[in-house]
Parts: structure tokens; C-alpha cells; sequence
């Protein structure tokens, strides 16, 4: 598919990822972008269309006709917006990311789209994941109500793909930082930076960390490659880094700051504790034990996949990805 001035929706393009890819399709491409922001999401949305020419259409993914008016008049999707964290229960996490991406594939399908992206997440292979994880490892249905949610929304999706002849293509992103992510830069940052346990164990356990222009990278083959059609593939680099160097980078950021952790065996117990709490009012645990396996598990994604059917590779070493992200926090004033 040739995207060059081409109409592509971005949904949840006032975040991290939608945002950087809306940059780089205007900025690259010529491409006209449009984004569909909630209306508690306006300010971001203003902050991106400053960067680049982005049209920004106010409505909610749970609208089906607020996804209609998005989707009128483009080529394509990539479909970034989900709900993921926060005190909501498992129904509110399923009405977003189950309800609302089969929203958007039923408007592309209506439209006739030539090509619809999801974006899913490693998390969807189970935590832990299998020893020998890749694109073509099955689905798992468990773990924290963001990874059950998302996993169902993609079993969802592929079904109504199949079904209606929908133009699907799915990446599933790993731990995506650098400049103005807040779950794998700022938040990170931040923990170091108060001294919070942010290790288990002596932190050998494996980050399947990406870079953002590393996963835009990806994604933009993915709108372009035919070959790509009716295919998840990993989102990340292939090379893991242990928590420990992740961590270690920001460490270095701050001075060389003291990076601190538990034993598994106490963050197993303290996470039984609060899903025992959770089970009694509905919402998230605190902390779970898939979170500690997220932590502690030992697997790097294989990206053979991507490499072998869209020409994928990662451009920006971990390195220079924190090189760069440095880079960026000083000139935004927060180190």
C-alpha cells in the first residue's frame, strides 16, 4: 500500500505512540493524518497537531458513530488508543478494548479500508510467556485485567477480520520508551529517582525493551507491505536487556543512583496478598503475581518474523535509545 498523502486515522494519536507515528506519517509520508482523541485528551492532541499537521476529530472509540465519523474518508487505521491502566474494573477494560476495537473494524469494514493496524502487546502471550515466544505463539486469556482485555480483543479481532474479509495486520509492542513516553521513561525515572523497589530478585530477569522510533519503524512497514496482511508480529528488537540495565540507564541519568529490589519469594507473597484484597472489591491488584513474572522471566521475543517478512530492523541501539531519551528529559527540565 502506498501511504504517501494518504488519509490515515491514528486513534489514541494525543499518546506516546499514536503521537510519534502521526509525526513521522506527515513529516515522512505527506500523509494527511487524522486523530481521534477523547475530550480529556485535547490538550495532548493540541501538542501534537503543533509538531505536525494533524486534523483532530473529538469522540471515543465506544461511540460506534463517533467511529464512523472518524474513519470517513481515509485508507487506512492504525489503531493505538486502549485503556490501559488504572482503577477500573475488568468490564471497563473489556468496553475499550474489545468493545471499541470492534467498533473501529466494523467502520473500516463499512468504508473499505485498504488497510487496518492494531496494536496490541506482548502481554497477550501470557506472563510468563512461552520459552520460545514469537508471532506465531497462541493467545493466553490471563494475567492482569490490561493483558486478559487485550488478548480478547485481539481474539475478537482476528475473528471479525476473518469473517468480513478486513485488511488486519497486528503488532504487539514490547516495553516502547524514549522521548515523552510516561509508563517505560518518565514513570521509571521517576522510581529510581525516590528509591522505590524496582527490581525483584538481583534484576537478571529480561526487558523486551523497544525504542519508539524503532516500533514506528515497524509500524510503517506494516501499513506498507502487503505481505503483512493477516499477520501479528512482536514489536520489539530482539536482543533483550535485563531490568537491570534498563534501570541502570535511568540510574545513570540521575547520577549513578542506587537501584533497589526485593526477593521473588517476598513479591510473590506481597502480591497474594493484594489479589486476595482485589477479589473482594473488583479491581486491580496493586500488584500481581503476573507482575513479578513480568519482572523475572528470562525470555527474549522472537522477531524472526518481522525480520524475514517486512524487512524489519531495529535502527536505534538500546544505547543510543537512551542516549537519546537523556537528551530529550534535559531539554524538557526534568533532569
Amino acid at each position: 500500500m502506498d501511504i504517501t498523502g494518504k488519509c490515515i486515522l491514528v486513534t489514541g494519536a494525543q499518546g506516546f505512540i499514536g503521537g510519534r507515528l502521526a509525526e513521522r506519517l506527515v513529516r515522512e509520508y505527506g500523509a494527511r493524518v487524522r486523530g481521534l482523541a477523547r475530550a480529556a485528551g485535547v490538550g495532548r492532541s493540541r501538542e501534537v497537531s503543533s509538531l505536525c499537521d494533524v486534523e483532530i476529530v473529538i469522540g471515543d472509540i465506544t461511540d460506534v458513530e463517533a467511529a464512523r465519523r472518524a474513519v470517513d474518508g481515509c485508507a487506512a487505521v492504525v489503531h493505538c488508543a486502549a485503556m490501559q491502566g488504572g482503577r477500573h474494573r475488568l468490564a471497563d477494560f473489556r468496553r475499550v478494548n474489545v468493545g471499541g476495537t470492534l467498533n473501529l473494524l466494523r467502520a473500516a469494514h463499512e468504508a473499505r479500508l485498504a488497510r487496518f493496524v492494531h496494536l496490541s502487546t506482548i502481554n497477550v502471550h501470557g506472563v510468563p510467556p512461552p520459552r520460545d515466544a514469537c508471532a506465531d505463539s497462541p493467545l493466553v486469556f490471563a494475567g492482569d485485567f490490561y493483558s486478559i482485555s487485550k488478548a480478547e480483543g485481539e481474539r475478537a479481532a482476528w475473528q471479525f477480520a476473518r469473517d468480513n474479509d478486513v485488511p488486519l495486520v497486528v503488532i504487539r509492542p514490547g516495553c516502547t520508551y524514549g522521548p515523552r513516553s510516561h509508563a517505560w521513561t518518565l514513570k521509571p525515572l521517576e522510581r529510581v529517582r525516590r528509591g522505590a523497589p524496582v527490581l525483584i530478585g538481583g534484576g537478571n530477569g529480561i526487558c523486551n525493551a523497544i525504542y519508539i522510533d524503532n516500533l514506528i519503524d515497524l509500524i510503517l512497514l506494516a501499513l506498507q507491505e502487503d505481505a503483512a496482511i493477516g499477520h501479528a508480529f512482536i514489536g520489539a528488537e530482539g536482543r533483550g536487556v535485563t531490568w537491570r540495565e534498563f534501570y541502570g540507564a535511568y540510574a545513570r541519568m540521575l547520577g549513578g543512583r542506587r537501584l533497589n529490589g526485593m526477593p521473588r519469594r517476598v513479591a510473590l507473597a506481597l502480591a497474594m496478598m493484594f489479589e486476595g484484597l482485589a477479589r473482594l472489591d473488583g479491581y486491580p491488584p496493586r500488584v500481581a503475581r503476573a507482575n513479578v513474572e513480568f519482572y523475572s522471566h528470562q525470555v527474549v521475543f522472537d522477531i524472526e518474523k518481522s525480520r524475514r517478512w517486512l524487512g524489519y530492523a531495529p535502527r536505534v541501539s538500546f544505547a543510543e535509545g537512551m542516549a537519546r531519551t537523556q537528551e530529550w528529559l534535559r531539554a524538557e527540565n526534568i533532569l
